[in-house]
């Protein structure tokens, strides 16, 4: 009998201390009873209370809650009156439980409104010191923020109005930052009636875009056909002004493709049959860049005013070319030299690749085979090599474009050397 009064009395020790094990885990639930709350605000009401919760609770004596769990639900609920601002605390239930882990306690909380709800949000997202082209496309990178904002304020306590504005704050930064990382956000949360009105401001940071260069080109049809198209994309450019410098940097391609897109439908480029191209080359002093070529012909006008040269000084020329195929093109050249008035004509073949161009003509009244030889080392800078076959001369010329309309040019030839200006229609 006394064996078995040991047994038992050990059996009852190990029971009681299994039962008195400290807490180690503790969850919190928040119900909104009104059902109106959103999930965004009641996670940061469970937060709260989770912190409170666990200074409580955690390492207390599971046995010791248990025998007090009424309580414990009484001090809770007085406590989540004060922490949780604009909704009262209507019932708190918990229960405490044992698992491998050891011992914990599960609370949920029950709360309501204290009054009226927000039924209306109203979001007014603005972007500060940027282009309405340009906010468009970064609105794009953040697409349902307004209307994440309405769900995290709709059917919130409207006397918790300032509580749940710093929880969409931090909502909204979050979002921002991720999206467009160089730039940062203002929020301002008001309550009107039953609606409620938010203002979101979006603003750059770091280095800026302070001036834009812009030029738009084509070798293929006369400038002049293009004036209207470059004035309207001279605001296009402009609207890259205000821009981080560091995220147009990383975000370049995303721009240029979208005027891409939208070039590639203008009328005037559809009826030229043009193919757009765009290159943006970031910082600071941005510099935009737009070349509208075509496959299937090649047009240019072109006059001369030599400095340094006595004779032939003031002459133009005119190409008309058509490409049979990508690279191929058959041409016509008509040139006059001004203070005689004297015409030349020439036909002849060209063929292009990349930068380079090749071509031969044959020019009448001389009767002259020409070689002419062309390497675009940039956008603005040209080489030209011209062999004349009747005199034998050779000319050798480096070109600069000034703008769209104006270039000047170092021509060496075998006589001399001298420098032309060079009008371009």
């Amino acid at each position: 009998m006394r064996v078995k009064a040991v047994v038992l009395l050990i059996c009852l020790l190990l029971a009681g201390s299994v039962m008195a094990a400290p807490i180690t885990t503790v969850t919190v639930q928040i119900r909104d009873e009104a059902g109106t709350a959103s999930p965004v605000l009641l996670h940061k009401m469970e937060d709260s209370m989770q912190v409170v919760a666990a200074q409580l609770f955690n390492g207390r004596d599971s046995a010791f809650v248990s025998a007090d769990v009424s309580g414990y639900e009484n001090l809770l609920a007085e406590i989540s009156d004060r922490v949780i601002t604009g909704y009262q605390t209507n019932r708190v239930v918990l229960s405490v439980f044992q698992n491998r882990e050891g011992a914990g306690v599960d609370i949920v909380f029950s709360v309501a409104p204290w009054a009226q709800t927000v039924q209306k949000v109203d979001v007014d997202l603005q972007f500060s010191g940027i282009s309405p082209f340009t906010a468009a496309i970064l609105q794009e990178r953040i697409p349902d923020l307004k209307e994440r904002v309405r769900e995290t304020i709709r059917g919130a306590s409207l006397d918790a109005a300032d509580w749940a504005g710093g929880v969409l704050r931090g909502q909204v930064k979050n979002c921002v930052e991720e999206a467009l990382p160089d730039f940062k956000v203002a929020v301002d949360l008001t309550t009107r009636d039953r609606a409620a009105i938010v203002q979101v401001i979006i603003y750059p940071t770091g280095e800026l875009v302070r001036d834009v260069q812009y030029s738009m080109t084509s070798q293929s049809i006369p400038n002049i056909l293009l004036m209207q198209l470059k004035y309207k994309y001279a605001d296009k450019a402009k609207s890259l002004h205000g821009l981080p410098a560091a995220y147009l940097e990383k975000n370049k391609a995303l721009f240029e493709d979208r005027l891409l897109r939208e070039l590639s439908g203008e009328a005037q480029v559809r009826r030229h049959h043009l193919t757009p191209r765009i290159q943006i080359y970031p910082g600071p002093e941005t510099r935009l860049d737009i070349f509208l070529e075509s496959h299937e012909y090649r047009i240019w006008f072109e006059g001369y005013a030599d400095i340094g040269r006595d004779d032939h000084n003031l002459s133009g020329r005119a190409h008309l070319g058509k490409f049979i195929s990508r690279r191929d093109e058959i041409f016509g050249e008509a040139g006059v030299d001004l203070k005689k008035v004297r015409w030349d004509f020439s036909g002849g073949y060209a063929y292009h690749y990349g930068k380079a161009t090749l071509s031969y003509m044959f020019r009448v009244p001389a009767d002259a085979h020409v070689i002419r030889a062309e390497y675009d080392i940039t956008p603005k800078w040209r080489l030209r090599y011209e062999h004349f076959g009747n005199t034998g001369d050779n000319e050798y010329a480096v070109r600069y474009r000034i703008h769209e309309f104006l270039s000047g040019e170092y021509v060496y030839s075998t006589n001399k050397s001298y420098f032309r200006i060079v009008g371009n229609l």
